[in-house]
């Protein structure tokens, strides 16, 4: 069998279909985890992480791309319980020089929930640019936004970590990787990073395309939009400077167990008021819902809440209304079940060159569900 790990005996027809999707190919590299109350329920893994066919093992760390986003708003769950920031403040509250430019009346749950208008980079840019922190952060002060904050949803695919990241340093004193590793990860023995360190650069796996073919990218490269400016690079995304680098939208390295284990703190924050991360009042407060709106950046409905994290609205994310994650471009996700007290989580480095839902993912979150009824 090429699938390996833990996996609870009620649970094996799940490592099967993890197997199988190595065995056929369609997976070339992969992690999953069920974690309830910081027990390893399931944490399987599989394949290579590289083409030199080495293989992916329990450590193993990869990029996953927009689920990052949803581990960084545990770091503002973290400071809302602190009462270190507040979502209803203006931006410029916080973060001043923010204020130019028309910016005055966005709020920080404007950013949270993909409303601010400052979903794109309205200057060309490449992704060498994404490393220079302080350039983009100029850009970001220095642009206006494309509509009134709240009118309209427009997914802030890349540059949504640097705005919060930015508050967060500027909150704590900490960048956004320095944070989490001092609040939650280190604390936890979790490996998730915004920037990788010397002692893991060995064991991060090379993205690939190989099932899934070229990468598909917008039709009109001049007109650019929350995706394609700076247009993807999976040779670059492999890269050591791009590793090293924090860049909290897209670019945080981590295995499924840190991801599942986050989402288990929140879950049970949620169901039995933990306190993990943070209080289960302010938890269920500021998971509400935003005024539905189609997402015009991904062109189909998404529920965002107040937090950021996207509520369930199909089986990516199991099978309870109240259960709240992030997925990611290429197919990893993460999210929470509070009903069960759960955090899953699925990371890969087969690109699937979509933001919509992964079959990999689905098929053993579905399984998953049947054998818990």
């Amino acid at each position: 069998m090429l699938a390996q790990g833990i996996c609870e005996d009620k649970f094996l027809e799940i490592k099967n279909i993890f197997n199988n999707l190595l065995e056929t190919k369609q997976e070339t590299g992969a992690a999953f985890s069920v974690i309830q109350n910081k027990k390893k329920i399931i944490s399987i893994f599989g394949g290579s992480k590289n083409s030199k066919n080495e293989p992916w093992n329990q450590n193993t760390i990869v990029n996953t791309f927009s689920t990052s986003k949803g581990v960084y708003e545990a770091c503002i769950a973290k400071l809302l319980n602190e009462n270190l920031i507040d979502i209803e403040q203006p931006v410029f509250y916080y973060w001043p020089n923010f204020k130019k430019n028309n910016k005055s009346n966005i709020l920080v749950k404007h950013i949270l929930s993909h409303q601010s208008g400052i979903y794109r980079f309205k200057k060309k840019l490449e992704n060498q640019d994404l490393i220079d922190w302080e350039k983009i952060i100029f850009i970001l002060e220095n642009q206006e936004p494309d509509h009134f904050p709240g009118a309209f949803t427009y997914y802030h695919a890349k540059t949504h970590g640097f705005l919060m990241g930015n508050l967060i340093k500027i909150i704590t004193g900490l960048s956004v990787g320095e944070y989490l590793k001092k609040e939650i990860t280190n604390k936890n023995s979790l490996k998730f990073y915004f920037g990788i360190n010397e002692e893991n650069k060995e064991n991060v796996a090379d993205l690939a395309l190989n099932v899934f073919g070229p990468e598909k990218m917008s039709s009109n490269p001049d007109n650019y939009d929350a995706f394609n400016n700076p247009p993807h690079s999976i040779n670059y995304y492999n890269s050591l400077e791009w590793r090293k680098s924090e860049i909290p939208s897209m670019g945080g390295h981590g295995n499924s167990d840190a991801i599942a284990s986050i989402y288990d703190f929140l879950a049970n924050d949620y169901k039995q008021d933990s306190q993990n991360i943070i209080k289960q009042n302010l938890l269920k407060k500021y998971l509400s819902e935003t005024n539905s709106q189609k997402d015009l950046s991904l062109n189909f409905p998404i529920r965002w809440t107040n937090l950021g994290f996207i509520l369930r609205g199909g089986w990516m994310f199991g099978k309870h209304k109240e259960s709240f994650g992030h997925n990611g471009w290429g197919g990893s996700l993460g999210f929470a079940d509070p009903i069960n007290g759960l955090g899953i989580s699925y990371v890969t480095k087969e690109l699937n060159p979509t933001m919509g839902v992964d079959q990999r993912a689905l098929l053993l979150i579905k399984k998953l569900y049947e054998l818990i009824d």
